[in-house]
């Protein structure tokens, strides 16, 4: 098991392991006492998250916890495509949640000045509080992450993924909602996605097999999808691989067209998954048999050659899991990159704000 902290040394590995610390710091500061200590605007219909590239990734995983957790009336939009309609209805009732790390995206700040020209209201969640973004929004909160300078989003995405979990809660804790089962064993994250970092097995044998491919799936299902996503995009930027994400169960419908006998698929595949995640896995595994390379907390098959399980600890709680997967994907990307001999703190074509928190 090689550990990352062997590999040569550049901004993404160090900010990659920051991230158990940015975790620590947004848990003990938005957690007391089993309750989540916020400011977030509640009277609201509903929330629409407005970003671009890892942030609109984010969003989607903030949709999903304000929905699933605070059942709030939710949606998401492309940033580049809210700008597109510029006769667009701004709802007075919707709570308008923009999302940047740097503060200063172009679109998402097109996106921002159009709600404000027509007196919508504003939220904006950013890693700099020096920022367009964060100083033109009527409400606001800070990621905390610290400067990031690696072009590759790592703890700016992750800290941002947990305030969004943290803000929901709070919205669900404001609705009645007993949040107990969410923030149990929460208090832990620091030393749990540090054992992720270091012990995960066969990160170095997956880099090996996706780095010689010019092109590969991630699948997932429901928040894993969103991580595939990420993922998939990590990879994407830092090792300019064609790697696109699936919805596990819609890979079936036409996408495993894409499947012959040479082919590599990456799943993400957790404990909780529920009995048509698992039949749609064996059905992929039996009608295809590709080489699976699984991000996986559990045992999701037996023994094979076709199968390499980058496995990791078993936690009890869902976001402690879900950063782990997205950690484990950051790694997964930094390595192949490195194997591929990519600058990855400034991949090609690719430009980043960095401001000063």
């Amino acid at each position: 098991m090689e550990n990352i902290n062997d590999m040569p040394k550049c901004n993404m590995m160090d900010e990659i392991k920051e991230q158990p610390l940015v975790f620590e710091y947004l848990i003990n500061k938005y957690i007391k006492n089993g309750k989540i200590k916020a400011e977030f605007p509640l009277n609201f219909d509903e929330v629409k998250f407005v970003a671009s590239g890892s942030s609109y990734n984010c969003a989607r995983l903030g949709q999903k916890f304000f929905e699933n957790i605070a059942k709030l009336k939710t949606s998401f939009e492309y940033s580049s495509e809210f700008n597109s309609n510029p006769d667009r209805l701004i709802n007075k009732d919707v709570l308008y949640f923009f999302i940047s790390q740097s503060g200063e995206t172009y679109d998402t700040k097109c996106a921002l000045n159009l709600v404000n020209k027509k007196g919508g209201h504003s939220f904006a969640l950013v890693n700099n509080d020096n920022s367009y973004i964060y100083k033109t929004s009527e409400f606001k909160m800070n990621i905390e992450s610290g400067v990031e300078k690696s072009i590759a989003a790592t703890k700016s995405f992750t800290g941002g993924v947990l305030c969004l979990w943290l803000l929901a809660l709070y919205a669900a804790q404001n609705k009645g909602v007993d949040i107990k089962e969410f923030v149990w064993g929460v208090e832990n994250i620091k030393n749990d996605t540090l054992d992720v970092i270091n012990n995960t097995e066969n990160i170095e044998e997956a880099a090996c097999i996706l780095s010689k491919l010019k092109s590969f799936p991630i699948i997932g299902y429901g928040y894993n999808y969103v991580i595939a996503k990420e993922g998939a995009l990590k990879i994407k930027e830092t090792s300019y691989i064609d790697v696109n994400a699936y919805p596990t169960g819609e890979f079936l419908h036409g996408h495993t067209a894409i499947l012959n006998e040479n082919s590599v698929i990456v799943e993400i595949f957790h404990n909780s998954a529920g009995e048509f995640e698992q039949k749609t896995l064996e059905k992929i595994k039996k009608d295809y048999n590709p080489k699976i390379v699984a991000i996986s907390d559990t045992e999701a098959y037996g023994a094979d050659e076709n199968f390499l399980e980058v496995k990791f600890k078993k936690f009890d709680n869902e976001i402690i899991t879900m950063l782990s997967s997205v950690i484990i994907l950051q790694i997964l990307a930094l390595k192949i990159a490195l194997k591929l001999n990519r600058n990855v703190d400034k991949p090609l074509g690719l430009n980043k704000v960095v401001g000063e928190n």
